[in-house]
């Protein structure tokens, strides 16, 4: 998704992720940057799935919201294309 930087340093976060991560007005976020750019989430959030050794690992009582098999043929995909991208030759 792509939208503009106001006069006044505002971003319109799009209605769809505003609904998928439940972004009310009012909804504290922290802003911060990494590697990739800049990352907003909803404060005191932390992420259920995260990446540990290159192990996927749930942390936390809530349950993820995705599908899993799908998220891990995902995972999956992308690391056969990472690997056919290092080893072309292969």
């Amino acid at each position: 998704m792509i939208t503009t930087i106001d006069r006044g340093g505002r971003v319109v976060v799009p209605k769809k992720l505003r609904d998928q991560f439940h972004l009310l007005p009012g909804t504290e976020v922290e802003i911060s940057a990494d590697r990739d750019g800049i990352r907003v989430r909803p404060r005191g959030s932390e992420p259920s799935l995260t990446r540990k050794l290159g192990f996927l690992v749930h942390h936390g009582s809530e349950r993820a919201e995705i599908d899993v098999v799908s998220f891990i043929a995902a995972e999956r995909e992308a690391r056969t294309h990472q690997i056919v991208a290092e080893h072309p030759d292969s």
